[in-house]
């Protein structure tokens, strides 16, 4: 069956790309093809490390909308999406009756395709996304998705709030599950950012140390 792995996160900032581009090289890493649809037309993070593979989709149009479709269709692969930021918008989308341009029922189109969504929802500490993922738990609720939720360990901080909320009661009760994103040095975020080496095929790049390759590997191994 194929997966649909959405990379979610609702506000800007929060490490979707970091998570997207992570998933991304474990799957290359792993041997396993992967389609790649980068969202955020304004700033492709996912497309800047996987140019060769990666289709640029403007998911807050209905023309980005129904490219981004017509890729799940037609991928023999699993497909993994980086939502933009405000991904809600886009998700929102998605739950509707699916007669519009640029809508889709997607319970429906993945019954069709048998296929499954994940969901890989990226949280730091704050309130605003904790609220964000409580609303889409409840968006989703009809569609069955899975659901993983990442915690962005960037900040040196405890996810209390998080861990004390009904929502955290909520993600277990429908089976889903956490995953912990450990910080990457920013030294090494840039490195690839101005190669546009990934953390699998940095160990291949002639001016990347030793030092940077073992950060690089540490993170794909998480």
């Amino acid at each position: 069956m194929k997966s649909v792995i959405f990379i979610h996160g609702d506000k800007g900032g929060v490490g979707k790309t970091q998570c997207a581009t992570r998933t991304a090289a474990a799957f290359e890493a792993a041997g396993r093809p992967l389609t790649l649809i980068d969202g955020d037309f304004k700033n492709p993070g996912l497309h800047m490390l996987f140019e060769d593979r990666t289709t640029c989709a403007d998911l807050r149009t209905a023309a980005g909308m129904e490219e981004m479709l017509e890729t799940i269709v037609s991928s023999p692969d699993d497909v993994l999406i980086d939502l933009p930021a405000g991904g809600s918008d886009a998700t929102a989308k998605m739950t509707s009756d699916g007669s519009a341009e640029g809508m889709i029922d997607l319970a429906f189109l993945l019954d069709q395709i048998d296929a499954r969504a994940v969901m890989l929802f990226v949280i730091d500490q704050s309130r605003e996304v904790l609220a964000a993922l409580r609303d889409e738990l409840e968006v989703f609720a009809g569609h069955q998705p899975d659901w993983v939720v990442v915690r962005n360990h960037f900040q040196d901080r405890p996810f209390t709030l998080f861990e004390e909320s009904r929502t955290r009661q909520t993600l277990s009760e429908i089976g889903g599950q956490v995953a912990d994103m450990t910080r990457l040095d920013p030294a090494v975020v840039a490195f690839m950012a101005n190669t546009g080496c990934n953390l699998n095929t940095i160990h291949d790049h002639a001016d990347a140390s030793l030092i940077p390759k073992m950060r690089a590997a540490s993170a794909l191994r998480t």
